[in-house]
């Protein structure tokens, strides 16, 4: 995999001794890095409006807030370890939803609670992965799981996804099935998509898993974004096909349904010989995700979940928003409609490289986006824009960019 920064080194690594192989080809997320650039440009003084962190506007619900308060006050053993697995009562919540969601009884034996999904994910390629064998990853792909694959020595395969500009993204099934060997240890589904926006299909799914029902390779779901879809469309998870098992991992979050991304919080889903496996890596890592937080996640799960119905029509509002300004600048984007999570991943039409226009929209505009190269190969002439910021921080970024350019496309 070849590592995209747009951070110079500080050239000071040739007084230190060598780090491990398994992080020379890695790097920070691009996401994190353009962040961090633009802290500093603020640290100069400079108004900076970012459309490049994922981050939803909403804070997480009051309820949640009081339930901790309570807590504090009430549970003695709040500051303590809890389980290596997690909280019984916890588990026997989710267990519950994702017997509900999946249509099959789940026990909570085949449940890890996690610090967020992230280290669910690094976890299970930890413990599947061999070095040099390869993991597929539809492309464009989150960064950070293939900073992830790299960690734990694996080799990233991309496999291109179709685009079509009436129904979005969606997975190209023959090329997955030609780009399965000896070596696939696992492929990558993750939907609603980051960063395309894209939602897959059932049917497109169902084709899928007719594939890996035969193949000896693990279907690992990042399903983060599984409550955010747009247009009256129906998510779709492959986990539900039964079949699939015992080769699914799935790690699911708290952190965007709920505006709780501060407490990391999510789960890992598989079957119980692997999860044993697994709990090796968490307990040397983490011990247990954070008590407080276990508690926090019991008071969303069980509370009244039309907030969430709330959060997914303001984001909905916010797409629409992010659209209509890409259309009024049909010479600089062109795009393919998100249909959920909160991204859109437009092509730009000056000729230069992502990361070069990142930087420009960034140091002249004033406006933090995402070079699409941090997203694989397919992303280069792409940017990443969230939409998860409130509706007049999009507006001024907007502002910015159409200004920008009104005076950007008079001097070539």
């Amino acid at each position: 995999m070849t590592s995209h920064s747009v951070l110079a080194s500080t050239g000071d690594t040739k007084i230190l001794p060598e780090v491990a192989e398994r992080l020379r080809n890695t790097s920070v997320s691009v996401i994190k890095e353009m962040q961090y650039l633009g802290s500093l440009e603020i640290k100069k003084g400079r108004d900076i409006v970012s459309l490049g962190v994922g981050l939803p506007f909403y804070p997480a619900p009051k309820k949640i807030h009081d339930h901790i308060i309570e807590k504090l006050e009430t549970k003695k053993d709040i500051d303590k370890y809890t389980l290596l697995i997690g909280l019984p009562e916890l588990r026997e919540i989710f267990a519950k939803i994702s017997s509900q969601d999946l249509g099959f009884p789940v026990s909570i034996d085949e449940l890890l609670v996690t610090p967020g999904s992230m280290s669910g994910l690094l976890y299970s390629f930890l413990s599947i992965v061999n070095p040099g064998q390869e993991v597929i990853l539809p492309s464009p792909y989150f960064s950070s799981h293939a900073e992830q694959i790299s960690i734990a020595q694996g080799i990233v395969v991309t496999v291109p996804m179709i685009e079509d500009k009436k129904t979005g993204y969606k997975l190209d099934i023959e090329k997955i099935r030609k780009a399965i060997n000896k070596k696939t240890k696992a492929i990558v589904i993750n939907s609603p998509h980051n960063p395309t926006g894209a939602v897959f299909s059932k049917e497109n799914l169902l084709e899928l898993a007719e594939i890996l029902k035969e193949k000896d390779i693990y279907v690992i779901t990042d399903e983060v974004y599984e409550f955010l879809v747009f247009d009256g469309l129906k998510y779709f998870n492959i986990a539900k096909v039964k079949e699939l098992w015992p080769k699914v991992i799935r790690c699911c979050s708290l952190s965007k349904k709920y505006g709780m991304m501060g407490w990391r919080l999510g789960f890992l889903h598989t079957n119980k010989d692997l999860l044993m496996n697994i709990l090796k890596v968490h307990d040397s890592m983490i011990v247990c995700a954070p008590h407080i937080s276990q508690e926090a996640a019991i008071a969303a799960l069980t509370m009244d979940q039309n907030i969430v119905k709330h959060h997914v029509a303001w984001l909905e509002e916010n797409r629409d928003i992010i659209c209509k300004r890409m259309d009024s600048l049909p010479d600089l984007f062109s795009y393919v409609k998100p249909r959920g999570a909160y991204y859109a991943f437009p092509k730009y039409s000056l000729n230069i490289e992502s990361i070069e226009m990142a930087k420009q929209l960034l140091f002249e505009a004033g406006v933090v986006t995402v070079p699409g190269i941090g997203f694989g190969p397919e992303g280069e002439q792409h940017l990443r824009l969230s939409f998860g910021s409130p509706k007049d921080e999009i507006g001024k970024a907007f502002d910015r960019i159409e200004k920008w350019w009104n005076v950007k496309k008079h001097s070539f």
